[in-house]
């Protein structure tokens, strides 16, 4: 008998090189990988994705050899994985084809949408506090069409602090602030400078000077980076005010980084996670802080099958989830409050926002933030002038009327 068939047969020898293997894939785990390969303590979650399924794979072969003593249970595993791997390359080729079906003949073409303007050139930079910010300082044109129809034509005026300038009438005379926190419907997308809610409610609130702290596509978790930041007193000159935090629907699964809003644009964006002892802490962005379940995320979404499924993850928001979102928003609040004692904090829930704000609503409640909800307060119908034709965003019209419920409600205009 051979060396080598001996080894094959010998129970004992194969049981200790499971144990080998099984030892190999918790050894090479992430942390220690991580410390001997990155010099910045990072990893991207590609390679978080390959680590764990290198353990992964080496701990049930290991496993496999540990418990059955044959090469041959070792060999079925593998057969096993091949064909699985097999029906999945065959199942993403056929889901390929789906997904590339050439449209019917009489069906009309999708009206396909053109960008120019400064804004498609810079006008969104990394920022290592928020994700993302606007390079500050300028003065940028947006201009969006469909086919040959032109949806808008606008410009967006920034600030030294990467803020969207709001105009007011008589600024020395204004002694406290306002700072609006959301994303793009607090930034203004598709509107001009003159034409924001902040602008609207600098104007029917003359003791107060608006600053536009939104962005298109933030969510409340850049709001609660930037008022943990310490950065407010160097930027704000006014000694007190209000803060203005404006939700959308979409809010709750961009405090989540859920797979759509990772895959798209939102991968850099802040982290925050609940710890065992149920604090809020940031854990870096959604690429650094959770490495492997962005890593998946981004795996699946190259897939075929998941993008014919329209696969999301989560694919149903739940209770904790809302609840989750509402204490990033408690959070911000308490972290504007303890920087400004005497001021005041609102959650202003934008109409027309869909079922989200029913389900929210009594988490914020829960945590004592005070909500003005204007959900049911009209629809932002391009036919009536409040919704951007071809885009979805609310005009000036509907900012205008946001205002004025806004500062009628808080007695802003009589401070």
């Amino acid at each position: 008998m051979t060396h080598l068939t001996h080894l094959l047969k010998n129970r004992r020898a194969i049981r200790r090189l499971g144990l080998l293997l099984i030892f190999a894939g918790l050894a090479a785990n992430q942390p220690v990988l991580t410390a001997l390969f990155s010099g910045d303590g990072l990893l991207a979650p590609r390679s978080v994705v390959i680590i764990w399924l290198f353990d992964a794979a080496t701990v049930t072969m290991g496993l496999t050899l540990l418990l059955s003593g044959s090469f041959a249970r070792l060999l079925d595993l593998l057969a096993g994985l091949v064909i699985t791997a097999a029906l999945i390359f065959a199942a993403e080729k056929v889901f390929y084809r789906l997904n590339h079906r050439p449209p019917p003949p009489d069906a009309l073409p999708a009206p396909v949408e053109h960008r120019a303007g400064s804004y498609t050139d810079g006008f969104f930079q990394p920022d290592d506090l928020l994700g993302y910010t606007v390079g500050p300082g300028q003065t940028y044109t947006s201009i969006k069409k469909l086919d040959d129809e032109l949806v808008y034509n606008v410009s967006y005026t920034v600030d030294e602090y990467s803020r969207r300038v709001t105009p007011v009438d008589n600024p020395a005379g204004r002694d406290k602030f306002i700072l609006f926190f959301g994303g793009s419907f607090v930034f203004g997308e598709g509107l001009n400078d003159n034409e924001t809610l902040p602008y609207h409610t600098g104007r029917l609130a003359p003791g107060f000077q608006p600053y536009n702290y939104g962005l298109s596509g933030y969510g409340p978790q850049q709001m609660l980076a930037k008022l943990q930041s310490g950065t407010l007193p160097a930027e704000v000159p006014e000694p007190t005010g209000v803060a203005v935090y404006v939700f959308i629907d979409g809010h709750v699964e961009r405090a989540l980084g859920s797979m759509w809003v990772y895959n798209t644009w939102g991968a850099d964006m802040p982290c925050y996670a609940l710890t065992r002892s149920d604090e809020l802490v940031r854990r870096g962005s959604f690429r650094t802080g959770r490495p492997l379940v962005s890593g998946l995320y981004q795996l699946l979404g190259k897939s075929e099958i998941a993008r014919y499924y329209h696969l999301n993850i989560p694919p149903v928001l739940q209770d904790r989830h809302y609840a989750f979102a509402a204490r990033i928003i408690a959070a911000a609040r308490d972290a504007f409050i303890n920087q400004y004692p005497a001021g005041q904090f609102y959650v202003l829930i934008y109409p027309d926002e869909g079922d989200y704000a029913e389900d929210i609503m009594p988490h914020l409640q829960a945590a004592g933030l005070t909500v003005l909800n204007y959900d049911e307060s009209f629809k932002l119908s391009p036919a009536e002038g409040l919704g951007i034709a071809g885009d979805g965003h609310p005009t000036g019209l509907a900012h205008r009327r946001v205002a004025e419920y806004l500062v009628a409600d808080t007695g802003l205009n009589a401070q």
